[in-house]
């Protein structure tokens, strides 16, 4: 069984290596269904340039609101993948309990809920997910390696009716700063394309259609609203760990263009204009503008014409399989953590990994599951062999238990998904609180827990070990200690069903759950239950994976490049860390 497992496991890499190297969005989907806006730019050439641009790009962009049916936009958003990723601003969305995106359709507006995949705070960034599998109009992320203050750009946004709004500017300058409270946002554009909030997370966009960034309506010294763009090859660097991102066509510098709008589209774009009160915001209704101030100076100096952009802070260095290697360091090191403490305890691995990936990397939970899954079931799935083979699990007493473990993950995880990021985040801060002041409690009150080799006499010891070694031989039972339970589906289930429902909920391994229950409800050893309690988050963690790839993939939650490519990079860490673990479990005093 090591031999199969090594090899599946060799052959997971190999696939994930040539999967990285090969794969891309464009070769995945096939059809008219999967055109970008500059794409269909280029086949549409009936009408004057800026007309088409005026046409096209707005299926693309939508509004972002809270999960009422009569709940408004509170910003605009820019759809960045065929399979509905739409980008918008992390402030407009961090309070909101639901997210609903608003698309325009030949049918009309249609409302999809969304879910927060990834959040970049320190450039005011959020990727949401669609719950949907239908194929949508998208942006190719222009080429903004060079910026050329002049430039003509688009600012694209949708207003409190669902209506498309536009201005046309120019890039004034780049590389400008943008102090919102205590974070100060570097690296942005700078144009007067931007006019009104609601083109607040909405997209800017070249004359080709292609994405150029992510506009921000910040509230300069005046009072006015003032345009800032977080630029595409920012963005691409942040996300291209999930989104496989487009690239849009190369454009040469050029002069600063004063084109106006195309004749015909005059009164569409007065009507534009007059919903939102020309060049400022209504009075009333910036509550979404980033409460921030311009730096001061107000403007950056202007790159000159031809300097290369690159924000060497956010963008620099290699990048394997979408992640930067600092990235790769990260999140390799988090699963060894999780993976040692996993291996030693089978419980506070997954605690571990989880709020890494939350807090440190800004993951949501619709991603975090399916990642800890597959990774529980390799890391687990190797301590289980293991255990058994050190004669330490208990199988007469585990198998009646799995069943209930794979009950209780299946449905733990449609009640985290129901919840949210935000209350399972708490959740899930409280739960370690929990956890660790048990542990302190445990090891400042030994005989309250497993009793240490100092506090019993030598004979005391050798009948122990012998009861132990009878344990593991599954030839007697323990003593009758701690709490007394009924035999059959009542037992199975006090002592299976809350380890797979927590490790649903919250994402975790769900060991430091069914340690304790196996220890003090079971009335088992310390090292047969962390035996036991491998065999059933191994078997939840195979169900997990399972639900979370059927339902995320059905309901177009996720798709499962992001997850496994994730999983591939932080296996190799938690293996490894498990390992670690177990042999640490073997050498170390109980307390």
């Amino acid at each position: 069984p090591v031999s199969i497992l090594a090899f599946l496991i060799f052959v997971t890499f190999a696939w994930g290596i040539y999967l990285l190297d090969h794969y891309d969005e464009d070769d995945n989907f096939h059809g008219a269904d999967d055109l970008s806006v500059g794409q269909f730019l280029v086949r549409n050439i009936a009408m004057p340039h800026v007309q088409r641009l005026y046409h096209t790009v707005p299926p693309a962009v939508v509004g972002v609101g809270g999960g009422g049916v009569n709940a408004g936009p509170v910003a605009s958003g820019a759809i960045v993948g065929a399979n509905g990723y739409v980008i918008t601003t992390l402030h407009s969305v961090s309070n909101l309990p639901e997210i609903s995106v608003q698309v325009a359709t030949t049918g009309g507006i249609r409302r999809f809920p969304a879910q927060v995949v990834k959040t970049i705070p320190g450039h005011d960034l959020a990727l949401l997910k669609m719950q949907t599998t239908e194929k949508f109009l998208h942006f190719r992320m222009a080429d903004v390696q060079t910026v050329v203050p002049g430039q003509q750009v688009f600012a694209f946004g949708r207003n409190m009716a669902g209506a498309p709004l536009v201005r046309q500017g120019l890039v004034q300058s780049a590389d400008a700063p943008l102090a919102v409270g205590a974070t100060q946002i570097t690296h942005l554009l700078r144009s007067d394309a931007v006019y009104s909030w609601e083109q607040t997370g909405g997209p800017l966009v070249n004359a080709q259609g292609d994405l150029v960034g992510i506009n921000i309506a910040a509230t300069g010294p005046t009072g006015k609203v003032e345009g800032f763009t977080v630029p595409a090859l920012v963005i691409v660097s942040h996300l291209q760990d999930v989104v496989r991102f487009k690239k849009g066509s190369a454009t040469a510098p050029g002069q600063p263009q004063t084109q106006t709008v195309a004749a015909g589209s005059t009164n569409w774009w007065s009507k534009a204009r007059a919903v939102v009160g020309g060049p400022t915001a209504i009075p009333g209704m910036g509550m979404n503008v980033v409460q921030g101030n311009v730096v001061k100076g107000n403007v950056a100096p202007s790159i000159p014409s031809g300097m290369p952009f690159i924000d060497t802070d956010h963008v620099g260095g290699a990048k394997i399989g979408g992640y930067s290697v600092a990235d790769i360091v990260g999140l390799v090191m988090l699963a060894l953590a999780a993976g040692v403490t996993g291996g030693m305890m089978t419980m506070g691995g997954g605690v571990l990994q989880v709020a890494g990936m939350m807090v440190f990397f800004g993951y949501g939970m619709y991603l975090i599951r399916p990642v800890v899954f597959l990774t529980n079931v390799v890391v687990y799935g190797a301590a289980s062999l293991r255990n058994d083979k050190a004669q330490l699990v208990q199988w007469d007493k585990v198998k009646p238990l799995i069943p209930w473990g794979i009950a209780g993950v299946i449905l733990g995880y449609f009640i985290g998904n129901a919840i949210g990021d935000s209350v399972v985040g708490i959740l899930l801060g409280l739960f370690a609180l929990i956890m660790a002041g048990k542990a302190v409690m445990e090891i400042l009150q030994p005989n309250a827990g497993e009793e240490t080799a100092e506090s019993i006499s030598a004979a005391e010891a050798e009948d122990e070990m012998d009861e132990l070694m009878a344990l593991a031989d599954g030839t007697s039972r323990p003593k009758a200690s701690g709490l007394a339970l009924p035999e059959g589906h009542a037992r199975s289930a006090v002592l299976g069903l809350p380890m797979g429902l927590f490790s649903g909920i919250l994402g975790i391994s769900g060991g430091v759950i069914e340690v304790p229950l196996q220890r003090y409800v079971g009335r088992i050893s310390l090292q047969n239950a962390i035996a036991n309690s491998s065999v059933l988050v191994f078997w939840a963690s195979v169900a997990g994976s399972v639900v979370a790839f059927l339902h995320g993939s059905s309901t177009g939650l996720i798709h499962w490049e992001a997850p496994v490519t994730l999983a591939l990079v932080m296996i190799p860490g938690a293996y490894v860390g498990g390992i670690i673990g177990a042999r640490l479990m073997r050498v170390l005093p109980v307390r």
